[in-house]
């Protein structure tokens, strides 16, 4: 609830018990697919990243065949990583096709500069192995051709 937003970014938290229990959700739930081609895969696009923003964001990693295809969602009202994640997950959940959350972290878009910083980590998706920023970044030079895009693991 609004009072409850308040005092959570007031007090500099950024997650919390029930956002680790819907990451967790959002998680579980992508081993469940069956791994069946779906017609509308195709049609998601590779990143869905709001203009002008800084914002929170996911990679996902959605299985097709032998192949993976990496998806980015960012969302700058996102007060949560996985409300990010939420509306591709369920897209994914209703095709029935298996896909991960790799992780996550923050990305600035600055269209008017032409760049894009990838950076921070999400304490709701943590990164297992190490970040997986540099993937990011490959998926937004085919999205965003003309653009610096740069990634760090450092910031939050």
């Amino acid at each position: 609830d609004a009072l409850h937003f308040s005092t959570a970014f007031m007090s500099g938290l950024t997650t919390n018990a029930e956002d680790q229990r819907k990451a967790a959700e959002l998680r579980a739930a992508g081993q469940s697919g069956i791994g069946g081609e779906a017609s509308g895969l195709a049609a998601l696009p590779d990143a869905q990243i709001d203009e002008g923003a800084t914002q929170k964001y996911v990679l996902i990693a959605v299985k097709q065949g032998d192949s993976t295809r990496h998806l980015v969602r960012g969302a700058a009202a996102a007060g949560f990583h996985q409300e990010a994640a939420d509306s591709t997950c369920r897209q994914l959940q209703s095709m029935q096709v298996s896909y991960e959350v790799l992780g996550g972290g923050r990305i600035k878009h600055d269209p008017a500069g032409r760049s894009i910083s990838i950076y921070g980590h999400s304490y709701g998706f943590p990164w297992n192995g190490g970040s997986k920023h540099s993937v990011t970044k490959e998926v937004l030079d085919t999205v965003y051709p003309g653009y610096t895009v740069s990634w760090s693991d450092e910031g939050y």
